[in-house]
């Protein structure tokens, strides 16, 4: 089993982004889009999960879709993620929403994240196919009354 820290997107956008991914998997019949939510991966858990950890500067606004590293995502900048990423002691290639991995023709527009939780995204392989639960939820306070 893997598992990943990641912030959690609010129901509102995470169904939003479900549709987009919905209608690249009708375009492009790639399973990736329906392996798990979409989320801010942080990266893999090497040690104890930390009792607190900051909430990145909210709100968060992303670019519109990319592909880098045979991973469809919606970017943020780096810098944003580095201190939570730093208190987790873990680190990712990639900043933003993930999407899927495969390309698309499909322009997916840039969001606005008003809100996160952090979590463990829980990963269970068994041939093709993938398990995932999400455990250990905590919402952020992003410090704004």
């Amino acid at each position: 089993m893997q598992r990943f820290f990641i912030l959690r997107l609010d129901k509102d956008l995470r169904a939003k982004l479900e549709r987009e991914r919905t209608a690249i998997y009708r375009e492009t019949g790639d399973s990736s889009f329906f392996t798990f939510e979409p989320c801010i991966i942080l990266g893999p858990v090497k040690g104890p999960i930390p009792a607190f950890v900051e909430c990145p500067p909210l709100p968060l606004v992303t670019g519109s879709d990319e592909w880098e590293q045979e991973t469809l995502h919606l970017p943020i900048e780096a810098e944003a993620l580095t201190e939570i990423r730093d208190a987790c002691n873990t680190s990712w290639p990639r900043s933003g929403i993930y999407l899927g991995e495969g390309k698309t023709k499909r322009n997916v527009a840039g969001v606005t994240i008003k809100y996160l939780s952090f979590a463990i995204l829980n990963v269970e392989s068994d041939g093709e196919l993938v398990r995932w639960r999400i455990s250990e939820e905590r919402h952020l306070d992003s410090g704004r009354g």
